[in-house]
């Protein structure tokens, strides 16, 4: 499940990472436990090479996980830690972990192992919590928005565009002649002035 690629906003799978299921669980499960046993090499299981492997491997494990592999290598993280740190302590010291000593060794194992689980937590929380931000700051930005200014709120106006009338080409056309009013009958009145005039 940690392996299978989740698709992206626009319905297509990003391309695969070279790996894949087994570069994330071998970071989460192999580093811590590397760390342990270089502790309990060193004299030290539960110091300082065995803090910083269970750290790198859950924050590399969370850095290259799918999406829904997140939430599986953040609930992993404590119990993969604790078995790193009692089963390599427990080997090396096989023989003082039998019977009523193995109860209050894994006692003593847990305690060892708290401090350094709840930072692989909060670095698993905090390298999630990172890709999420930057994956909506991608969408936010992608190819298909080109940026530019916010619409404003308001009626939408057509697009339309209005066809041009076309305007004749050369000399101005004459204007049309306007008709003379016609003559109008003066009536029997002018009649008159003009047979004693």
């Amino acid at each position: 499940m940690v392996g299978q690629h989740a698709r992206g906003a626009g319905g297509a799978a990003p391309p695969p990472r070279p790996g894949g299921t087994a570069v994330v669980l071998l970071a989460a499960t192999g580093l811590p436990l590397a760390g342990a046993i270089a502790g309990e090499l060193t004299g030290n299981g539960g110091g300082p090479l065995f803090a910083l492997g269970a750290v790198l491997g859950t924050g590399a494990a969370a850095a290259r996980c799918t999406r829904p592999g997140r939430w599986w290598v953040v609930t992993a993280a404590p119990p993969v830690v604790l078995a790193a740190r009692a089963g390599t302590a427990w080997a090396a010291g096989a023989d003082a972990a039998q019977g009523k000593a193995l109860a209050s060794s894994a006692v003593r194992w847990v305690v060892d192992a708290f401090p350094v689980m709840a930072v692989a937590v909060i670095v698993a929380l905090s390298v999630v919590a990172g890709r999420a931000v930057l994956a909506a700051r991608s969408a936010r930005t992608g190819p298909s928005r080109t940026p530019g200014p916010s619409p404003i709120p308001g009626p939408r106006l057509s697009a339309v565009p209005t066809p041009a009338v076309p305007t004749p080409a050369g000399p101005a056309a004459p204007a049309p002649a306007v008709p003379a009013p016609a003559a109008v009958n003066a009536g029997p009145t002018a009649d008159r002035r003009r047979r004693h005039g």
